[in-house]
C-alpha cells in the first residue's frame, strides 16, 4: 500500500471512529432518558400501589365497622323486645 493510500485509509477509519464516537453519545443520551421515564413510572407506582393498600384497609375497617353496628343494632333491638 502506497502513502497516499494508506493516509485515506487512516483518514476514514478514523471518521468512522468519530461517528461511532457520535452515534453512542446520542444513544447513551436516550437510553439516560428512557431509563429516567422508567424511574419516574416506577416511582408513580409505587406510590399508587401504597394508595391502593390504605384503601384496602380504609374497606376493611369500614366493612368491620359496619358488621359492628349491625350487632349493635340487633342487640338494641333484643333489649326492646324484652323491655317491651
Amino acid at each position: 500500500m502506497d502513502k497516499e493510500t494508506r493516509e485515506m485509509f487512516n483518514a476514514i477509519l478514523e471518521e468512522m471512529g468519530r461517528m461511532e464516537d457520535r452515534i453512542n453519545k446520542r444513544m447513551d443520551n436516550r437510553f439516560d432518558g428512557v431509563n429516567s421515564r422508567f424511574d419516574k413510572i416506577e416511582a408513580r407506582l409505587e406510590i399508587m400501589q401504597h394508595e391502593i393498600n390504605a384503601c384496602k384497609l380504609d374497606h376493611e375497617t369500614i366493612s368491620l365497622l359496619i358488621k359492628k353496628i349491625d350487632q349493635h343494632d340487633q342487640r338494641i333491638e333484643e333489649l326492646e323486645k324484652k323491655t317491651a
